[in-house]
């Protein structure tokens, strides 16, 4: 019997598609995050989405139920709507998006909530550092809204967050992931979706200490 007093204050959400055998990496790194958040006394509830997932990811993820983790499958090719899927089905009060190739630092979860916490109705939450790793070794450092030199005229040359973002998951189904026919860069998608939630008044924020490693930079982040 579940336990009525329990609340889930973050669902951790990782995206499959064709990773096959290295989508082990991600779902290691989000039950580590997810056991640190834990351990600091939040709820999370983990969540594996099969984005017509390839036969091997799909084998790589077998069993994971055992694990606690939850999963949702979806039909569905649109980066867009997958993202928008995961967030109408999570459970939690703040969604943690996590896609496949991507590994969160192990305090990740926690920090991004209690900085989320602190203005729940406009807080999108972005680690400190991205780390991209496939071509040598190359950092960047999303810039924070609440910083006094930033400037949102900065948009119309390039993107400067990545949507694997946690966020209150109200705000994600207020100002749902761009979707269509058409398949997407993602980081088109992102930067499309981050003009929107500045037009929203939504505040891009940084997290102290915290960092996600990527295999790649996409090509429209700045």
């Amino acid at each position: 019997m579940s336990d009525p007093s329990y609340t889930t204050d973050i669902t951790a959400v990782l995206i499959a598609r064709d990773e096959g055998p290295r989508i082990g990496v991600s779902l290691h790194s989000l039950l580590d995050s997810a056991g640190a958040a834990r351990s600091a006394g939040l709820g999370v509830e983990p969540m594996v989405v099969l984005a017509d997932a390839s036969s091997s990811t799909r084998w790589a993820l077998e069993g994971v139920e055992a694990r606690g983790v939850r999963v949702l499958a979806v039909d569905e090719t649109d980066p867009g709507a997958v993202r928008n899927a995961a967030v109408a089905a999570a459970a939690g009060e703040y969604v943690a998006l996590l896609e496949g190739g991507t590994v969160w630092s192990e305090n990740w979860l926690a920090a991004a909530r209690a900085l989320c916490a602190t203005d729940p109705d406009r807080s999108i939450a972005h680690p400190e550092i991205h780390w991209f790793y496939e071509q040598g070794r190359e950092l960047y450092f999303p810039p924070d809204q609440d910083d006094p030199g930033f400037d949102p005229a900065v948009l119309r040359f390039g993107n400067c967050w990545d949507a694997q973002a946690m966020a209150a998951a109200s705000l994600f189904r207020g100002v749902p992931f761009p979707q269509g026919d058409a398949l997407p860069e993602p980081g088109q998608l992102d930067w499309d979706w981050n003009v929107a939630t500045l037009a929203a008044g939504l505040r891009h924020r940084v997290v102290p200490s915290t960092i996600n490693f990527r295999r790649r930079r996409p090509r429209t982040l700045r």
